[in-house]
């Protein structure tokens, strides 16, 4: 073998060798990485209210007690398909890459007919997944949004101080001693591979969370590469024909967050479900640090709901 003979068979082995490192790169899935440092900022916070014309009542409770109460906020977007408040700026859900159909078709899995007799059988429409997605893309098609994102259910007032993120820039996590509900957590087992609940005892489900665009990127990374379909795809895909309600962006973001970096946190904060609106000053005195006041707790005429914390 003269020299170019070995210099060509060197070459062939490095290219193969090279081949063969993508493949076992390629075949490792992203959702063995763990420790992961994310680029976190202290960007001023904006807040995204996802919400319909049902909830417009508490729309201005739920601004007021952001813009008194909450650390570092700069603005408050209300998405929703029509203008509701001038309070706040307003972000036209049809911007976004899919509509509550889009949605509905996805669940039942390409079929119209499927998908009407689950929402009949499971006495809930569509817009109850649309809005977890609208929350989950928001990072990414409003414009100019802040990689800090504090995702406020419209039905929830903030009472008392309240920041959202550590020193190290991470989100931290209310959480709540509620069971967790099982369908909920089924879903999320389906959606991410490799998805596990770092605190068993402690529920994410508390109205609000600040979401990341860096960590909502992986998250969405791990999902798509995975289900090789975009991730409101995937979400829907991934809810079950059940007599109840199955999915929870926030029980999804939380424990992908808390497995894949040390920079976010849990943290506990006061907090109570109500059905009296003329109650906010009582908790407020009380020390909460949030109330929500919940339409099905209004409609039943209960005052007091589920406590978070006390």
């Amino acid at each position: 073998m003269n020299f170019d003979q070995a210099k060509l068979l060197v070459s062939h082995i490095f290219l193969f060798l090279c081949l063969c490192l993508n493949a076992l790169v390629d075949a490792v899935p992203p959702y063995q990485e763990k420790n992961i440092h994310y680029r976190l900022t202290d960007d001023p916070i904006d807040v995204v209210i996802v919400t319909h014309p049902k909830d417009k009542k508490n729309l201005s409770s739920c601004i007021r007690g952001i813009r008194k109460n909450c650390s570092n906020i700069r603005r408050i977007i209300i998405v929703s398909s029509e203008k509701l408040s001038d309070q706040a700026e307003w972000f036209d859900e049809k911007n976004f890459p899919f509509n509550i159909d889009d949605i509905a078709l996805a669940i039942g899995k390409g079929s119209k007919a499927e998908a009407e007799k689950f929402f009949r059988f499971h006495n809930r429409g569509p817009g109850w997944y649309y809005q977890q997605c609208l929350k989950c893309y928001s990072l990414f098609v409003i414009p100019d949004i802040s990689p800090n994102v504090l995702i406020v259910d419209a039905d929830l007032v903030f009472l008392n101080p309240v920041k959202f993120q550590n020193e190290s820039f991470g989100g931290l996590f209310c959480v709540s001693q509620i069971t967790p509900k099982k369908l909920y957590i089924n879903h999320a087992e389906r959606l991410v591979p490799g998805y596990k609940r770092i605190y068993p005892n402690h529920y994410s489900v508390c109205h609000h969370m600040l979401f990341q665009r860096a960590i909502m990127e992986d998250l969405f990374r791990v999902v798509e590469h995975h289900h090789h379909m975009p991730f409101w795809k995937a979400f829907c895909n991934c809810v079950v024909f059940n007599r109840k309600k199955g999915a929870s962006e926030y029980e999804i973001y939380y424990n992908f967050a808390l497995q894949h970096t040390k920079q976010v946190e849990i943290r506990e904060l006061k907090w109570i479900n109500s059905g009296n609106p003329k109650l906010e000053n009582q908790f407020r005195m009380q020390g909460y640090h949030f109330v929500a006041f919940q339409s099905y707790l209004i409609e039943k005429h209960i005052p007091v709901g589920k406590v978070g914390h006390n």
